[in-house]
């Protein structure tokens, strides 16, 4: 397959899986895979990002090159799609190389919190895929994540709350810490990030008996809510929680 018939076929996801056998046989039809991940058709890199992620681990001796690549993707994307293919990339590179993911997340972090809303958005899809595959090590951000729910900034308490979903996907134990500022933010003056709150709340207790029945006293506490929105919430979380007690 040449360079052109390989740029089609990663243009329309054909043949996905025969340039992936492909690729994995040989290391030249690698690299032009590898190359594509520059094109200015945002499908193209998504599709050759596919095939990357799927035969990076034959060769790690570009694990650098492959990284370097996708902090320079994830300040560029522009399209959801191709941003979740990022974010899977970077948590297969978590499973295959955690030390050097592990010295980029203060980076990705950074992108985070001072970067343009777009870079924002992209940051919170990896690092909640960071969370999934591998929690431990997010250690430093744990801190973070303390100051994020108690920030002025709802859209800070809001990612946050995204970054402790993702978390408790992986045990009880990673959200444990926060959920006397979980508890507190079903009190907050927006009720976007009340109802959001509850969703996480539920979410993070469905697996656990013990946690199930604090939450639901916690989720009766709020018989007085004036927000429909939070109501309606509640009411779900309930609706849920009560089906698991059975």
């Amino acid at each position: 397959m040449d360079e052109m018939d390989l740029r089609e076929a990663l243009a329309t996801g054909e043949k996905l899986q025969e340039i992936v056998a492909m690729a994995t046989a040989n290391r030249e039809v690698f690299k032009d895979v590898l190359k594509l991940l520059d094109d200015d058709l945002w499908t193209v890199q998504k599709n050759a990002l596919r095939v990357v992620t799927e035969v990076i681990k034959e060769f790690p001796e570009l694990y650098d090159s492959l990284l370097t690549k996708l902090m320079v993707m994830l300040r560029k994307s522009e399209a959801v799609p191709l941003t979740q293919e990022i974010a899977k990339a970077f948590g297969v590179l978590a499973e295959l190389t955690p030390e050097r993911i592990s010295k980029i997340i203060p980076v990705i972090f950074a992108n985070y919190r001072i970067g343009d809303p777009k870079i924002k958005i992209n940051s919170i899809y990896v690092l909640e895929e960071i969370m999934r595959v591998k929690p431990e090590l997010l250690g430093n951000v744990f801190k973070d994540l303390s100051f994020m729910l108690i920030s002025k900034d709802t859209a800070d308490k809001l990612a946050a709350l995204n970054f402790i979903s993702a978390l408790s996907e992986n045990g009880l134990r990673y959200v444990t810490p926060f959920l006397p500022k979980l508890f507190a933010l079903l009190h907050d003056r927006d009720e976007v990030v009340r109802a959001s709150t509850v969703e996480t709340l539920v979410a993070i207790s469905e697996t656990s008996d013990k946690m199930r029945k604090i939450v639901i006293s916690k989720l009766r506490e709020l018989e007085n809510e004036q927000s429909e929105l939070v109501k309606k919430k509640v009411e779900e979380g309930l609706s849920k929680l009560f089906l698991r007690e059975g």
